[in-house]
């Protein structure tokens, strides 16, 4: 009995080159040199009020130490992604509001928002408010940490919890040193820093570092 043949044709192989060598292009391909990174923080209020947060207040929430008393922010671009607040009421039937409002930035409005996002709650559970920026304006893009002007503001009862999520990216150039002085920092430790800028002992809305895994200064 006769072996039949198979029709199946052999994959026809370079000249000169294996089966298992892949073709690469003439040059490497771009990369982006920056070290960029996405960070959700997270905070709580201690003190009934609104908090209007800048960029560079956004930046001095993470920070590394040089001296005992030196810190320096960890990165050179900020842009907002995400901020969100909770809280409930301590008395039944007693309304309790957050809120959260992106600013314009500038006086024509070209890069400005301005929505304002608020939630009230009287019963067990509590008031939320979850709010993300217009890409195009100027808290959806990045800023540097020689920008002042506000990202966004925030209204927050007492207990408040303050979730703000951004990205971040580095530049080559000489980093920043934080607006306020540190006392007894280690040198080479990453802190965290209220969502005023402010150090740790003295701020209204301290990092809740358990969560986030790193010292607070």
């Amino acid at each position: 009995m006769r072996r039949k043949r198979s029709h199946k044709r052999k994959p026809r192989q370079r000249a000169g080159a294996p089966m298992d060598v892949l073709v690469h292009s003439t040059h490497p391909p771009p990369i982006m040199p920056q070290n960029s990174h996405r960070q959700r923080m997270r905070f709580q209020c201690d003190q009934s009020g609104t908090l209007t947060v800048s960029f560079t207040d956004l930046l001095d929430c993470l920070l590394v130490a040089t001296t005992a008393t030196q810190v320096f922010q960890q990165y050179d671009f900020v842009r907002v992604r995400c901020v969100e607040v909770w809280c409930a009421s301590t008395t039944l039937g007693v309304p309790i509001t957050v809120g959260v409002q992106f600013n314009g930035g500038s006086s024509n409005g070209l890069v400005g928002d301005g929505r304002q996002i608020s939630d009230t709650a009287m019963g067990s559970e509590p008031a939320h408010v979850r709010a993300r920026p217009d890409p195009r304006s100027q808290a959806g893009q990045w800023n540097t940490n020689n920008s002042t002007s506000s990202a966004f503001t925030v209204v927050t009862p007492n207990n408040s919890i303050v979730d703000v999520t951004c990205d971040y990216m580095n530049v080559v150039s000489a980093p920043t040193l934080a607006q306020n002085v540190a006392v007894g920092a280690t040198i080479g430790q990453f802190y965290y820093r209220g969502l005023d800028a402010i150090a740790f002992a003295t701020t209204k809305y301290p990092p809740i570092t358990g969560a986030q895994g790193a010292d607070a200064i």
